[in-house]
């Protein structure tokens, strides 16, 4: 019996099935489907679906078909079809000849549709979605879904973006962050910061500059500091959104540009330093920091507190610290507290 249980043993681990099979370059091969990468959430609406997407992206005239589907003639079922057909065509063909011909079409057809949301049924429409998150009403569902596609426009074909549909975007994600749930202001956000990323960044900070003035922030430079802005508005969304957005757009214009926006913008900084709203504190220092970076010594903070320039000192120095000396500016110098 002994000499049995050794034999069947030998038989096993002989056997091909026992066998560790070769491990397979995954990453590799998912780089070579996927040749251009976008955030996982635009990525999950962009993967293939056999028994929906798939058979219009498969179609000669796929963006033809997204615009039809995405009218208001459409059921829902269709919209949210077209949406998930053009993230995927967006990702897998972005060097095709049609969206030379009609991307502004697509784009424009998006745009109509997130500020035409509250007229819709979107109770219906929220119904068809099949993992909205959970956070979201049906309005906002909605509006989500169409802002994921125009980053996904965004993302894969951001060249075909032209200088007039600039203040378009810019107006409809801003306006998109009133009153509206951390996913849907992270969403605008996020665009706004891939359409920056691509082409015409100081037509970007041209149309970025009126929303930092109007009504409500001049109301706020005229009020006593630590009591601006209305109290029922802890974090005024446009605002916020436009300055963390115009961060990551200092390092990308002229300087001459930079220098001719400064002064008004330094006056609005001087009232943000002192809101209460932690998020609006924070993206002005920010973005001080990032003019700083280009600017140099030539950010003069002689209006601002003692602890407004102590602050942004602490954190102009810790910038110093993790940016590689070789691309430090000759003129960078700490702020004095």
């Amino acid at each position: 019996l002994k000499k049995k249980t050794v034999q069947i043993k030998d038989e096993k681990e002989n056997s091909p099935m026992m066998h560790t099979p070769p491990k397979l370059d995954i990453s590799s091969s998912l780089m070579k489907k996927s040749p251009m990468m976008g955030s996982p959430v635009v990525n999950l609406l962009a993967r293939a679906s056999p028994l929906s997407a798939e058979k219009i992206h498969k179609s000669g005239d796929v963006l033809g078909q997204v615009i039809s589907m995405l009218s208001d003639t459409s059921s829902p079922q269709e919209q949210v079809l077209g949406i998930k057909a053009l993230a995927l065509f967006a990702k897998e063909s972005p060097n095709d000849p049609s969206w030379e011909r009609k991307f502004a079409l697509v784009l424009n057809c998006l745009i109509d549709q997130i500020r035409g949301v509250p007229s819709r049924d979107a109770d219906v429409f929220a119904r068809v979605l099949q993992s909205p998150p959970k956070q979201l009403n049906s309005c906002q569902q909605v509006q989500h879904l169409f802002l994921q596609g125009v980053r996904s426009l965004l993302q894969f074909v951001p060249g075909h973006v032209q200088r007039e549909d600039v203040r378009s975007i810019v107006r409809c994600m801003l306006e998109c962050t009133e009153n509206a749930p951390f996913e849907v202001v992270h969403t605008s956000e996020q665009a706004l910061q891939n359409l920056i990323s691509g082409n015409h960044p100081e037509v970007c900070f041209e149309e970025l500059l009126p929303y930092t003035t109007g009504e409500e922030v001049e109301e706020a430079l005229q009020r006593p500091r630590c009591n601006t802005l209305s109290s029922n508005t802890s974090n005024p969304a446009k605002l916020l959104s436009t300055l963390r957005t115009m961060r990551y757009l200092i390092d990308k214009i002229p300087t001459d540009s930079l220098r001719k926006a400064l002064p008004p913008l330094m006056q609005l900084f001087q009232t943000t330093l002192s809101h209460s709203s932690v998020d609006l504190r924070k993206a002005t220092v920010f973005i001080l920091v990032e003019i700083h970076f280009v600017l140099g010594d030539e950010l003069i903070l002689d209006e601002f507190t003692d602890s407004q320039r102590q602050l942004v000192g602490i954190y102009i120095n810790r910038h110093d610290k993790t940016t590689p000396k070789q691309d430090q500016r000759s003129a960078l110098h700490p702020i004095a507290a």
